[in-house]
């Protein structure tokens, strides 16, 4: 700075003691005191800091005294003369401040300019009258006289147009033109300061006052070049143009200048072509290849916010997404799309806030480019938007859809909660979400995918309050995807829905539906035959505390007992039947199916037990089936499976009183006819032939019984008659036996023949005879059924019937007249002999050598009868002797016949048969031929030992 005269200094300091002067070491330690001549040639350190605790007056006053003492000195008076105008106007300028005293202020503005002019009049030459005229032109602003302000910075920009004051002078100049609307002239003013550049402290100011007085003038896109000049200095950082200084971090001057600045240009925007006027701006305001200035988002951020001010909200929101149609990606676009959101919501327009919501998430959505090198953490406001956004575009098309019941609707809600979940996983609302998204899905039908979701709400969150109704909800989604489908898709989709139900039930055990859900999946676990876990979840349900209720503990006791008893736990099982059954009243219409399977689990461990060997516990829980559950149906099958382990065992007497109980308890049993079998046997064995043979008769008139059956029954019941000595119902059943089983042959020859036995027997020779002639008959009308076994009964019945020929040839008597007896006597023999060839006929070799026999016997019989026959009276001995000779003749024949008969008989013997008829004509040979047959063996005694 220059150094102001040591003169002048010292009065300065004399008078106000303002000034510090900083004597040098040397100077300070002189031991004789300081004189003036002493400060020549020292240097001397000014401060520049305002002085502290000023009296201002009595500066004034010492200047004052100066100027009286020094006439001579040009220089130091006309600095004196101009500091103490400089006084004069601080203290006006003070005091105008301070509004203290008026009168007070204009006196000190006054005093000044007439100091001022005093010293531009007397001192022309001076080197500082640029400062002097300078302040002349604040004096006289301050004394309300702007046109001779104007004068005096006039006569400054001409005569010092190098003054340091020159950018000052010419800013006040546009000023003080301005105010009276000399626009162009202001204008010019300000393009004088905006030439200096920058380094002015005016610069910021002058381009916006340029910018006013172009707009001023009409000149509106000029003026924006203006404007952008303020923004471009104030808001753009000079490191790095990329980057714009926060307004918020300004002073609160260019904060203030900024904010006026936007506004202005806003309302030249609005009176050119709004947004569309800010597009082609900034396209020219941007050098080729550069980006555009950082702050040009605030230009249609401001002109929306104007429109706002004046209710234009349509405008509004398309100036803010003007910028973002420019610069989607720019950090700032997601806050203007958010403010021309809310344009819509201000202006009452619905659609276009749904609009201008949905393309928010298109843009900055997760995996959008506005993404690339961002991060949610350094966006906060952005992320917070976007889930309002997402939330409310999903909303609004789920309440959409509810209203219409579109499934475009329904998918358009679904699409943004998904990009709600995955745009926050870890939100806390996603839980919610995600509920409302299964909501979506199962209002649109969608029932499998809306389980899937709402299973994620339930389990993929953690605990939450939608958790548990979530899961419920899942359940009866399955429930309704199932309701449609069929096959294995079906029963799929049932596995699933069951899957569901454990899991809901373990997660949620305190949710009011747990209980009955849980019930359910144990009852569908046991109609899918998945026994295992069916036991577990009927288990489960009956370990809750506090316990369910005696319906739902009734229904976990079956599904426990039928599982048990499907899995051959029967014993397991019947202890589950019984706690359900004491569960239950007496009149509940179920509790017959209860009983019929407690029955069957007892019975079913008496069949384990017959299988593993254990006949007597099988025999006694078949018969326990009675005692537990007597009006069971399956009681009848365990009695009569006890009865008959009983009859393998040979229990006959514990047999027959349980196939007794069985008969009389059971009428109608389709097994009454297996129990008169049984019976049957065990009368039987038991040696009760009595009602053995009833049983067995009873068998035989069963006709649901096959023929084989019953033909054995009545043979069976015959025989068992006879033993019990009952011969007449033994011969009744014989003779049914004959009526209805003729056939096959054999079985109906035997009963004849026992039949004709009987009537034997009883002396009922009729009788006799009739079955054997029918025996006869039968044999005869067989044909080629004949069997050897019919042939032997009809020989031997055709042999009985010889039997009267012989005795009739054997009571007739040889008497005279011999002639007519023996005629008598040969027509019996032919009878007889007849009859037993008859008997030969059959080939039986039994019947035959009978029959031989006694054909032989018939001629020797008629032999020895001649011989022994009558003789007649009064033959002389002469007369006898020829005629005994003559009878001899006769009876020969006969007696040869005999023999030869006789001989075929013993003939036999070569072919094996050796009976007593061969035996009896051996014997009777040897009484015809002794010289032949009637020799006897001799013995010879056993050598015991060869000496």
């Amino acid at each position: 700075m220059k150094r102001p005269h040591p003169t002048l200094v010292i009065a300065c300091w004399a008078a106000v003691g303002a000034v510090s002067l900083s004597v040098a070491p040397a100077f300070a330690a002189s031991k004789s005191p300081p004189t003036i001549k002493d400060l020549e040639g020292q240097d001397v350190d000014v401060s520049t800091a305002p002085p502290q605790g000023v009296d201002t007056n009595k500066t004034m006053d010492s200047y004052k005294r100066f100027l009286d003492l020094n006439a001579g000195d040009a220089g130091l008076r006309s600095e004196a003369l101009r500091r103490l105008a400089d006084l004069n106007l601080e203290s006006s300028e003070s005091e105008r401040i301070e509004r203290e005293l008026v009168t007070n202020e204009g006196l000190r503005a006054t005093e000044a300019i007439h100091l001022y002019s005093a010293l531009l009049k007397t001192y022309p030459q001076y080197e500082r009258n640029d400062a002097v005229l300078y302040q002349l032109a604040r004096a006289y602003e301050l004394n309300a006289q702007p046109e001779k302000a104007l004068a005096s910075l006039d006569q400054l920009v001409k005569s010092y147009p190098n003054s340091h004051y020159i950018d000052e002078a010419q800013f006040r100049r546009g000023e003080l033109l301005f105010a009276p609307k000399t626009y162009a002239a202001a204008q010019a003013a300000y393009e004088a300061v905006i030439k200096i550049g920058p380094g002015s402290a005016f610069y910021n100011q002058s381009l916006y006052k340029h910018g006013w007085a172009l707009f001023k003038q009409g000149d509106n896109e000029h003026s924006l070049e203006s404007f952008a000049g303020v923004l471009d200095s104030v808001l753009v950082s000079k490191k790095d143009s990329s980057v714009m200084i926060e307004i918020d971090t300004l002073s609160r001057a260019n904060r203030e200048l900024v904010e006026d600045t936007l506004r202005v240009m806003s309302i030249t925007f609005s009176y050119l072509d709004g947004p569309k006027s800010i597009d082609e701006f900034v396209k020219h305001h941007t050098p080729p290849g550069r980006p555009p200035r950082p702050y040009s988002y605030l230009l249609y951020a401001r002109l929306g916010d104007l429109y706002i001010e004046k209710e234009r909200y349509t405008d509004a929101a398309d100036a803010y997404r003007a910028f973002v149609s420019q610069e989607r990606n720019n950090e700032k676009a997601p806050l203007l799309q958010m403010q021309a959101i809310e344009a819509y919501s201000k202006g009452g327009f619905p659609q276009l806030v749904l609009q201008g919501k949905k393309e928010f998430v298109e843009d900055y959505s997760y995996g959008t480019p506005y993404w690339q090198n961002r991060t949610p953490k350094g966006e906060p406001v952005v992320v917070a938007e976007l889930k309002t956004n997402l939330k409310d575009v999903a909303q609004y098309y789920h309440a959409q859809a509810q209203r219409t019941k579109s499934p475009d609707d329904y998918r358009e809600a679904a699409k943004w909660y998904r990009s709600f979940i995955t745009s926050f996983p870890d939100d806390p609302e996603s839980a919610s979400t995600n509920f409302l998204l299964a909501d979506t899905l199962f209002e649109n039908k969608q029932y499998l995918d809306a389980a899937k979701e709402y299973e994620n709400t339930a389990y993929g969150y953690g605990s939450h309050e939608k958790a548990g109704a979530a899961g419920y909800a899942a359940i009866v989604a399955y429930g309704k995807e199932e309701e449609a489908a069929s096959g294995e898709a079906k029963a799929n989709l049932h596995a699933r829905g069951i899957d569901s139900s454990l899991k809901f039930a373990q997660a949620f055990p305190l949710h009011p539906e747990a209980p009955q859900v849980l019930t359910r999946a144990a009852t569908d676990l046991y109609a899918a035959k998945d026994y295992p876990r069916a036991l577990t979840a009927a288990q489960t349900l009956l370990a809750r505390q506090p316990p369910v209720d005696q319906a739902k503990q009734r229904t976990a006791w079956t599904v426990i007992a039928n599982s048990e008893f499907e899995t051959g736990e029967f014993a397991k099982a019947e202890a589950g039947y019984n706690s359900a059954q004491a569960l239950m009243p007496m009149n509940d219409p179920e509790r017959p199916v209860i009983v019929e399977r407690l029955a069957a689990s007892i019975y079913k461990q008496g069949e384990q037990k017959s299988k593993a060997g254990d006949s007597a516990g099988a025999v006694d829980d078949f018969l326990r089936v009675a005692k537990e559950a007597p009006t069971s149906k399956v009681r009848a099958n365990a009695d009569f499976d006890a009865a008959a382990l009983l009859i393998t065992n040979k229990q006959w007497d514990r047999a027959i009183t349980v196939l007794e109980q069985f008969r009389h308890n059971f009428p109608q049993s389709p097994l009454q006819a297996d129990v008169t079998r049984k019976l049957a046997v065990a009368y039987s064995e038991s040696n009760r032939p009595g009602p053995a043979a009833a049983e067995f008769e009873q068998i035989s008139q069963n006709p649901a019984e096959s023929p084989e059956v019953q033909r054995e029954a009545v043979l069976r019941a015959a025989d068992l008659y006879d033993k019990a000595g009952n011969s007449a119902k033994s011969k009744a059943m014989l003779e049914a036996f004959v009526k209805h089983f003729p056939t096959p042959l054999n079985p109906a020859m035997e009963a004849r023949n026992k039949l004709s036995l009987i009537a034997a027997h009883s002396g009922d020779f009729a009788g006799r005879d009739f079955w054997l002639r029918d025996m006869i008959a039968a044999d005869r009308a067989a044909g080629a059924a004949r069997t050897d076994r019919s042939r032997a009964l009809a020989a031997k019945a055709t042999l009985v019937f010889a039997a009267p020929a012989r005795d009739d040839f054997m009571r007739i008597k040889l008497v005279a007249p011999l002639k007519k007896s023996l005629a008598d006597k040969r027509k019996a023999m032919e009878a007889a002999l007849k009859a037993y060839t008859q008997a030969a006929d059959y080939g039986v070799a039994e019947v035959t050598t009978e029959a031989t026999f006694e054909s032989a016997e018939l001629y020797r019989q008629l032999g020895k009868d001649l011989m022994s026959s009558e003789r007649p009276k009064n033959l002389s001995k002469e007369e006898l002797e020829q005629y005994d000779v003559l009878l001899e003749e006769q009876a020969f024949p006969f007696e040869e016949k005999s023999i030869k008969l006789h001989e075929v008989n013993t003939a036999r013997i070569k072919e094996g048969i050796y009976d007593e008829w061969v035996q009896k004509s051996f014997a009777a040979l040897a009484q015809l031929n002794p010289g032949r047959y009637g020799k006897v063996e001799i013995g010879e005694p056993l050598v015991e030992s060869i000496r």
